[in-house]
């Protein structure tokens, strides 16, 4: 669904639809095991706000980004 990838450290952040909901999952090539959380599908918002929370800390410098879902 949505990607976001930084280019200088390789760490990845992805928010996917899973059967039932979404999950956020987020990798740095540092560590072995991603965190990845899972939400039920009413929680789109939850999962929306914790992918760019986990994107804006994966980006570390500062940089003009797009709202994920425009209401």
């Amino acid at each position: 669904m949505l990607h976001f990838e930084n280019s200088k450290t390789g760490a990845e952040v992805h928010l996917g639809r899973t059967g039932a909901g979404y999950y956020v999952q987020a990798s740095h090539p540092d560590f072995s095991l991603p965190f990845r959380k899972t939400y039920e599908w009413y929680q789109r918002d939850l999962a929306t706000r914790d992918f760019e929370l986990l994107r804006a800390v994966v980006a570390g410098a500062r940089e003009e980004r797009e709202p994920v879902f425009a209401e």
